[in-house]
């Protein structure tokens, strides 16, 4: 296939440090662990904690702080779209990733929101009846305040879900990411296809960072500082920068941890959600820089639930709004929650949506191959319109 875009130089490429192996693995345990979080976040913290106040307390408010997962989600989406780049591979790898990114967004997406029309059809949607169990008027949001229907499922898989934040008509409330993801997504790649052609890109990243960084907390401008800071960690690591760090500061890693997750703890525990993006961009530094961590992220469990990271993340809603609410309106029937129906309902659901996410995870293979044809595609035209000008094929 023709190369779609220039390559940096060979003495560049010479000269950038190669990246450790197995950093991929390490983001993929990470995101995994992170998209675990989201789960925990939504089924104790915010489902059961009316009925058991004590799920709400700081040690579950930094392991089951969905929001911070979701700011380290993007740090990781910096960094690993970036990955390539920083190992050598120039901008044909950029623009490889750039043109895949619709469909590896979009294909699971589709299937997830499509998931969801059905249960929705077939009346296997209990919100309603859980909702008056967890004591909780608007549990899972507004959802459903206007019927679903087969085309506008569509559009919003499609094209809503990546440019619109309205709750009120989301198919899945919980891709409010997308926007974000998607932006943040093409702003590397944007920064990664001019590295090598401005003067000084490391100062433009850090003038973009500071920009991003100083917007208001909660705003889009806010959470694209994560994926400038994704795009330097990948930069430092290939320059070896983590090593360094591990060997003579792991000590120091751990403590920058502890005092984060105390801080974040209890920020959520007081209801106060400032600061995520900082914690989140400062936490990746620290776990980076641990070298125990850094083995624990990459080992098997780790890497086993970062094949299902999107997976889980997509599926939960769907797996929530059926199963889920099924469950805990069954277990409350009488008009109340036993501890021990609260803990056999969760467990319950916690385990339905690894599952789910286990057996979705296909869908992840055909975004991938999507993806691939796309890019074919798109070499094979650009080979016919170079030749049909005259211009050599290679």
């Amino acid at each position: 296939m023709p190369s779609l875009a220039p390559t940096v130089g060979p003495a560049v490429t010479a000269a950038m440090p190669r990246p450790q192996p197995g950093r991929l693995e390490l983001l993929d345990g990470v995101r995994g662990w992170c998209a675990l979080s989201v789960v925990f976040y939504h089924v104790y913290w915010e489902t059961f904690s009316a009925a058991i106040p004590a799920f709400r307390n700081p040690a579950s408010g930094f392991f089951f702080d969905g929001h911070l997962a979701v700011c380290m989600f993007f740090v990781l989406s910096g960094e690993a779209l970036s990955t390539a780049f920083f190992a050598g591979k120039g901008d044909a790898a950029t623009v490889r990733l750039a043109i895949k990114r619709y469909p590896r967004l979009a294909t699971p997406i589709l299937a997830a929101c499509l998931a969801i029309f059905a249960l929705d059809q077939l009346g296997l949607v209990f919100i309603p009846q859980a909702s008056r169990v967890v004591h909780f008027a608007h549990w899972m949001g507004d959802w459903g305040r206007q019927p679903l229907t087969f085309s506008y499922t569509l559009r919003y898989s499609l094209f809503d879900v990546f440019v619109s934040d309205n709750a009120g008509r989301a198919v899945n409330p919980m891709l409010w990411t997308m926007p974000i993801e998607l932006l943040g997504s093409f702003l590397v790649f944007a920064l990664l296809l001019i590295w090598n052609r401005f003067s000084r890109p490391r100062t433009l990243l850090l003038g973009l960072f500071v920009v991003a960084f100083a917007a208001p907390a909660g705003s889009t401008a806010n959470y694209l500082s994560c994926f400038f800071a994704g795009l330097a960690f990948a930069d430092w690591r290939a320059q070896g920068l983590f090593v360094a760090i591990g060997k003579r500061f792991a000590w120091a890693a751990w403590a920058v941890i502890g005092v984060l997750a105390a801080t974040d703890g209890t920020l959520l525990w007081l209801g106060r959600e400032q600061g995520k993006t900082a914690i989140a961009i400062v936490l990746m530094f620290a776990v980076y820089g641990s070298p125990t961590l850094c083995a624990f992220f990459s080992g098997g469990v780790s890497r086993a639930l970062g094949r299902i990271s999107f997976p889980l993340y997509l599926i939960q809603f769907p797996v929530l709004m059926s199963i889920g609410s099924w469950l805990t309106a069954e277990a409350g029937a009488d008009g109340s929650l036993s501890l021990a129906a609260v803990w056999a309902v969760s467990l319950a659901s916690v385990a339905a949506c690894v599952l789910a996410a286990i057996a979705f995870a296909p869908i992840e293979t055909v975004a991938r191959r999507l993806g691939d044809a796309l890019v074919a595609f798109v070499g094979l035209a650009r080979g016919r319109a170079r030749s049909q000008a005259g211009a050599p094929s290679r």
